[in-house]
């Protein structure tokens, strides 16, 4: 074979061979890569990216075992719909200003992300700003920060961004 046809044929075959392996599809949750069928979330990995590039935590805290926030957000938790969260394990808990978000495991619930609003002396779940399930093949962190975001009428932005999964439920 020339080497001219060879140079014409090999982008063709490659093309080809190429797009034996790799496709996409749409699930519920949005886009992913499949190549050899296992799905990957390429939009998930930028998004995820982008967001650890342009964010600011400068006024998010890390809430410990000890502090106040973190105990009201647990009291809260526990209490909201019992027995089933009476045993719920909190992952991690972040706060920033008013707010609180608190990552939760449960041992008969799916694992959740819970906005909590703090006014003066009260304080309270935000009823449409709870994530609870799993978000497997797609990357846990922006499909929960993208939710919340898209469910608060004024979200807690930096707060949204700065949301790491800790748990093993979004690993």
């Amino acid at each position: 074979m020339r080497l001219k046809k060879s140079l014409i044929l090999l982008p063709l075959v490659s093309v080809l061979v190429l797009s034996s392996h790799i496709g996409w599809i749409r699930d519920d949750l949005g886009l992913l890569l499949t190549i050899d069928d296992r799905p990957v979330d390429i939009v998930g990995n930028v998004e995820d990216k982008l967001n650890t590039l342009t964010r600011n935590c400068r006024e998010v805290n890390r809430l410990t075992v000890s502090s106040k926030q973190y105990q009201l957000a647990q009291s809260l938790i526990h209490g909201y719909s019992p027995p089933d969260s009476s045993n719920a394990k909190i992952s991690s808990a972040w706060s920033m200003g008013n707010w609180i978000l608190v990552e939760v495991e449960f041992k008969e619930l799916l694992p959740a992300v819970v906005m909590i609003q703090k006014a003066d002396s009260d304080a309270a779940i935000v009823p449409d700003a709870v994530w609870s399930g799993y978000t497997n093949p797609h990357l846990p962190a922006p499909f929960i920060r993208k939710f919340l975001r898209q469910k608060m009428h004024s979200p807690p932005l930096a707060l949204i961004n700065c949301f790491e999964p800790q748990s093993d439920s979004f690993k």
